[in-house]
């Protein structure tokens, strides 16, 4: 599915990604909610977090579950405060998220993550950091 309808401009891609996917504690729900208030707030963020969502896809392995890197990308540039009302409970993302990485509740869960989690956490925090360099976006 990521690399099919590969030409569909950025929202119309993310919508019709995120509405494939069966994912845990209803993130595809979440994230529709996430791109409605992104088009309601109307401050640019919208098209910035659809291209990361599938620039981040594009970062990954082959063999690698995309889902991770799509909302990582979807959800880069909440604020600490959109992250905590979208993301409450979806931990992986959350932590994601550059404006919550001084957060105590990210930095607790942190500390009790196994060795696969925390390195997946890195990857995916590098490739945003990889993608907003590389397309100019700034981190909420």
């Amino acid at each position: 599915m990521i690399k099919h309808h590969s030409t569909l401009p950025p929202l119309d891609w993310v919508k019709r990604v995120n509405r494939s996917w069966l994912v845990k504690s209803n993130l595809n729900d979440h994230a529709d909610a996430w791109l409605e208030h992104l088009a309601t707030a109307n401050d640019g963020r919208l098209m910035s977090c659809c291209e990361a969502a599938r620039a981040m896809c594009n970062l990954r392995k082959p063999q690698e579950d995309p889902k991770p890197w799509f909302y990582a990308g979807l959800f880069s540039l909440a604020t600490a405060a959109e992250a905590k009302q979208f993301l409450a409970t979806h931990r992986i993302t959350k932590a994601t998220v550059p404006a919550m990485a001084h957060d105590e509740e990210v930095i607790l869960w942190l500390d009790r993550v196994g060795p696969e989690t925390h390195e997946l956490l890195c990857r995916l925090r590098d490739g945003l950091t990889q993608i907003q360099r590389n397309q100019g976006l700034a981190g909420g």
